[in-house]
């Protein structure tokens, strides 16, 4: 007999007034009949009013840095999965390239890695995605060009030093998640920074993840 298949089934609640309605007893209503209808023992991680834009998500990163041992990471909606696109898109690339677990939108069929058009939306927008950051590469740098010529300053002030730029490059070759690494960051050198910034720094220097 074949061994039943897992899910990691993310719920996030971003208010107080919506856990008072019952968002996050909805959401996993959708993902346990999900579950149900293929056979899948599922695993909940909830973070409850919580901002999708927060760096403080503890079943997110738990999420992050478990999923490998499952086969699927759900989803009701992919807007659950946090608001800051390019983090999210992110995260949601790193988990369908990855071997063994699949990505599902159980709302949003288009995101479902099961299938080959889910796979492909995900490529997409990860192109997309990656076309973006392209461009605000580009724009940054004749920024910076033009200032130069004026004799301006350039750029913001960096958080971190090189030898700690150097900490963050290896935990992602090491495949580390962008809010792991900035967890990590807060625990091990007591700076405060977002995924956002982890990400940016990461794309200028073209650190990919294992």
């Amino acid at each position: 007999m074949s061994e039943t298949e897992t899910a990691a089934a993310y719920i996030r609640v971003s208010t107080e007034q919506q856990k008072e309605e019952d968002s996050h007893i909805r959401q996993r209503d959708r993902m346990q009949q999900w579950a149900d209808d293929h056979g899948t023992d599922v695993e909940f991680f909830e973070d409850i009013a919580i901002s999708g834009q927060s760096d403080e998500r503890d079943a997110y990163d738990e999420l992050l840095d478990s999923y490998h041992d499952y086969d699927y990471v759900v989803v009701r909606e992919l807007s659950r999965f946090g608001r800051d696109p390019v983090a999210v898109l992110q995260d949601v690339e790193d988990i369908a390239e990855s071997d063994g677990t699949e990505f599902v939108s159980v709302t949003e069929p288009m995101l479902d890695t099961t299938s080959a058009h889910g796979k492909l939306m995900i490529r997409l927008i990860a192109s997309i995605n990656g076309f973006h950051a392209d461009l605000r590469r580009e724009q940054a740098q004749r920024m910076v060009e033009r200032r130069k010529e004026k004799g301006l300053p350039v750029g913001r002030p960096r958080k971190l030093d090189d030898s700690q730029m150097e900490e963050v490059f290896e935990w992602r070759r090491k495949g580390l998640s962008y809010s792991a690494i900035a967890t990590l960051v807060e625990d091990v050198h007591n700076i405060e920074i977002d995924q956002s910034t982890i990400y940016r720094y990461c794309q200028d220097h073209d650190i990919e993840g294992a």
